[in-house]
């Protein structure tokens, strides 16, 4: 069976960007970052699935739970909507992907300590080949720990259970029909 690749961009909502924004481990700017894999995988024909982030009780601004409008989903493209950290855990993610005949994900989004944590483990336990783009994935400061040694420590997790590091610069999405 060939090997389909799709991009999770994870809860890179308006929320988490404003007004202070999650930043990634070099202090770039998460949602460009995000914005060039987007173009690249959709140039590529590789599906693009969103997941969004939403809490029980709504925010005070409804807007506050969108995509950033600057990487906002194009008609046709799935966004999941999930309650709880992983992007797995009692969405449809898991059939979106299947129907797409996705087996490996390049995932991007927020946050590092969380929901992104969250989802990559459990995309390796459902036996999806994960590459996590390293330069597109975003923490904040915790405590006495910044936002950089959070993801590197996360990332150190990541790859001791299989899943791949690549900066956005050396993704190379295989072209896809």
């Amino acid at each position: 069976m060939t090997s389909r690749s799709a991009l999770l961009v994870v809860d890179v909502q308006r929320e988490y960007m404003e007004p202070e924004p999650f930043v990634t481990c070099d202090g770039d700017d998460l949602v460009a970052t995000c914005g060039t894999l987007i173009d690249a995988a959709r140039a590529a024909g590789v599906p693009v699935v969103y997941v969004r982030h939403l809490d029980d009780v709504p925010p005070a601004d409804p807007t506050a739970a969108h995509i950033c409008s600057e990487i906002a989903p194009r008609p046709g493209e799935p966004v999941v909507e999930k309650r709880f950290p992983s992007s797995f855990f009692r969405t449809d993610l898991e059939h979106t992907l299947t129907g797409l005949g996705v087996t490996t994900l390049y995932i991007c989004g927020l946050a590092t300590f969380g929901c992104l944590n969250a989802t990559v483990m459990c995309a390796l336990c459902m036996g999806y080949e994960v590459t996590v783009v390293h330069d597109a994935h975003g923490a904040q400061a915790l405590g006495e720990t910044s936002a950089a040694q959070v993801i590197v420590q996360f990332e150190g997790s990541w790859t001791a259970a299989g899943a791949r590091l690549l900066r956005a610069s050396e993704v190379r999405f295989a072209r896809q029909i």
